[in-house]
């Protein structure tokens, strides 16, 4: 019954309880300085995020509501109403879980954290909270002290990046901050690293001196200028002092450094027409090149090569004899490289699209040349876009086809015949240009292996692309159709159980789940079973040079059914899900080169993370139970009382702030104990002995920088532990602290 005064009672109860627990919390960033009253005695609640790692207590609050009495349950607020079962304790609230507490015949509604989670790190934790549902969480601060560094959040790596403030982007940090020589940071072509430029009024290279005598004037700026060309061979260029005089659509884009270009004549001697290649090469520069049928100083209509970063190529097909202007842009003052290529005329790739595929055949080598190739497909394998815009670049693609007159296995194998960029392959169906398509793809370098077991009968294509604008080379090899091994799949997996660690071959493995955490990599699929709702954390170590992906996931293994995802190129490579309702599931390790990685699954009941508020030394360690469990606090505000084997060296007295854990073993067990998820880099130690702290155990010490965080897997005896959350480096911040114990007995 929600009517009537009732109705009244219970939500002025409500809001209530919600403000008594705010104020009764340990951590509060905010105090309420007063209640806002409306409508009589309600109270208007705070839309404020409460900081759990503040020390401001509520010391003094008052213990009434708009002159309402505070019950006693009014400080948990968690408890709902008066209830016989759980059916009677549904709330609107989707993160928490709803039950009946059958000792207080109330219920409860227990939040979780991690249905609230948006999995974008820098925006940093969502909480659920029991009454109003999923918060926002504070964003993830990187400031730091020190005026000379800029401080940044990096969604990629899950860390905060401190570099040299270089207002200008141009390589030089400011001369008022240590190791800097710029003197004036709002120009970029003004630094310690530059050369003097002449007749320019200006201390370009920050010595104090303006337009010294060694002073430097463009070379080949301007198209009156322009370095003749006319036989294959190597030259240097220089950017210094130029201007970017001729700012055609494929010069690189640039927000913080000023470019430059170059004008080259090419000249085609008389006779017959010729092929003219050229690549740019810059040490520490993005690069471009374009030419024109146009006037050289009136480019329109241009043809270009865009910026792969620090490398560009263009080849152009059956030149008639003539001069023809090329344009070559970069970061003023840098040193470039430029290799000319005079060859017999031939004719572009006719391959660029599923409708003029060229046919290829089984042991045949074709060689792709993708530099001007455009980009018509799309493929699940292609670089996603990144902060670092490098990443995201791809050549286009040439199409080939091919039929199979009964199920075979196929493979195709792509060789970089330059060292320009990374082969990429997608192997698509006879629909071919939707991406819909595709049935599989695979990236990797020196040599890419894509494989497909068992094609049935039919026509497929085969688009052959690259991280640079370089020549691959192309073999396509059939087999009989085999069959499949007893992990391939997720129909009908092999189990593995809690705490066990299989080793995983993947060489005849094909790419046949389709999760989006590893796009195109072999795979390995084992059936994980949960009696209980269950906190779950999967491990893979790789092979080196290697990337690797691990997920837990519905027994229908599809991108919906995902639970979670991990990858990384550094082992272990992990992956966390809390609260996974009982049942069987799916755990998945992929690898992108094939490469043999391990599998192991540890699981516990799910547990609701702990706040960890001071356990600042031995007097007062947070309590670790034998089962494990989840653990969150910030060691910002915290003593630096112990030291750590594995910290960075020349540290003050006992490195960076820590806190300190207890945990007692009846019995020989496995541990783990994984710091993912904390917002900085972190060190981690483990001490054992009759007294607190105890000494470092050999091993047990691990460092976590960028994503990696800290983690250990260790093989204790029985007894007590300590565990040391501590800072690598000197850093410090809020942490996150997941901790698995399985007995030797189970």
């Amino acid at each position: 019954m929600r009517n009537g005064s009732r109705g009244i009672i219970q939500g002025t109860s409500r809001r209530r309880d919600l403000l008594t627990s705010v104020l009764a919390l340990p951590l509060l960033v905010l105090g309420l300085s007063g209640i806002i009253s409306a409508c009589g005695s309600g109270s208007v609640h705070s839309p404020f995020h409460v900081d759990a790692g503040s020390e401001a207590g509520a010391a003094g609050a008052s213990d009434t509501d708009g002159g309402l009495n505070v019950g006693d349950d009014a400080g948990d607020p968690t408890l709902g109403g008066p209830c016989a079962d759980d059916s009677q304790c549904g709330d609107d609230i989707s993160c928490t879980t709803d039950r009946c507490d059958q000792e207080l015949q109330r219920c409860r509604h227990l939040p979780d954290d991690s249905q609230c989670a948006d999995e974008v790190y820098c925006n940093g934790d969502e909480t659920c909270d029991p009454k109003l549902g999923c918060l926002a969480g504070p964003p993830i601060s990187c400031a730091d002290s020190d005026p000379c560094t800029i401080d940044t959040c990096v969604e990629k790596t899950h860390s905060c990046t401190r570099t040299p403030r270089d207002a200008d982007g141009d390589g030089d940090a400011v001369w008022n901050c240590e190791g800097g020589g710029d003197c004036d940071d709002t120009d970029p072509s003004v630094n310690s690293d530059a050369k003097e430029v002449c007749k320019n009024d200006k201390d370009d290279n920050c010595d104090g001196t303006v337009d010294e005598s060694d002073c430097v004037t463009p070379a080949h700026d301007v198209c009156s200028q322009a370095l003749k060309i006319d036989a294959s061979g190597f030259t240097s260029l220089s950017l210094a002092a130029t201007a970017l005089d001729y700012p055609t659509k494929c010069a690189p884009a640039s927000e913080d450094q000023m470019l430059g270009d170059i004008v080259v004549a090419l000249e085609v001697p008389k006779g017959d027409p010729q092929d003219v290649d050229v690549v740019v090469r810059g040490s520490n520069s993005r690069v471009s090149l374009a030419t024109t049928t146009d006037k050289c100083d009136h480019p329109v209509d241009v043809s270009c090569s865009p910026s792969f970063g620090s490398v560009s190529r263009l080849h152009l097909y059956g030149l008639v004899p003539g001069t023809y202007p090329l344009y070559v842009a970069g970061t003023v003052g840098s040193d470039l490289s430029l290799a000319v290529t005079f060859s017999a005329a031939s004719s572009a790739p006719a391959n660029e699209t599923c409708g003029t595929a060229l046919p290829i055949a089984p042991g045949v080598s074709q060689t792709a040349v993708l530099a001007q190739s455009a980009s018509d497909l799309t493929s699940a394998c292609d670089p996603d876009a990144s902060e670092d815009e490098l990443l995201s670049v791809k050549s286009g693609e040439l199409v080939y086809s091919f039929t199979l007159s009964e199920a075979r296995d196929v493979r195709v194998f792509a060789n970089p015949l330059d060292d320009y960029g990374v082969p990429e392959l997608s192997l698509r169906n006879s629909g071919c240009k939707s991406p819909s398509n595709e049935l599989t793809c695979r990236v990797g370098a020196p040599a890419s292996a894509l494989f497909a077991r068992a094609l049935p009968a039919g026509q497929y294509f085969l688009s052959v692309a690259s991280s640079g604008p370089g020549d691959v080379d192309v073999r396509l090899e059939e087999s009989p159709a085999s069959s499949p091994p007893a992990d391939q799949g997720c129909a009908d997996p092999p189990a593995i159980d809690s705490g066990q660690t299989l080793d995983v071959s993947l060489a005849d493995h094909a790419d046949t789940v389709e999760l989006g955490c590893l796009a195109g990599a072999p795979d390995s699929s084992h059936a994980l079973a949960l009696s209980e709702a269950s906190d779950v954390l999967l491990v893979s170590r790789i092979s080196a040079n290697d990337t690797g992906a691990v997920s837990l996931a519905s027994p229908t293994c599809s991108e919906q059914g995902r639970l979670s995802c991990g990858t990384g190129s550094t082992s272990p490579v992990r992956a966390q899900a809390y609260g996974v309702p009982a049942g069987t599931y799916r755990a998945v390790v992929e690898s992108a080169l094939g490469s043999p990685a391990t599998l192991t699954a540890f699981t516990r009941r799910a547990t609701p993370a702990t706040l960890v508020t001071f356990a600042d030394d031995c007097s007062a360690p947070f309590e670790i139970p034998v089962t494990g469990g989840r653990f969150k606090g910030n060691t910002a505000n915290q003593h630096a009382d112990f030291s750590a084997g594995c910290d960075v060296g020349n540290q003050a007295k006992n490195g960076a702030s820590d806190q300190l854990g207890h945990l007692r073993l009846e019995t020989k067990s496995r541990v783990v104990l994984d710091m993912g998820g904390s917002k900085y880099d972190t060190m981690l130690s483990v001490r054992s002995g009759p007294t607190c702290p105890g000494s470092e155990l050999q091993l047990a010490c691990a460092a976590g920088v960028t994503a990696s965080r800290s983690f250990l897997d260790l093989e204790l005896e029985s007894g007590d532990y300590y565990v040391q959350i501590d800072g690598y480096g000197g850093d410090a911040g809020a942490w996150s602290l997941d901790v698995y114990v399985t007995p030797d007995s189970i």
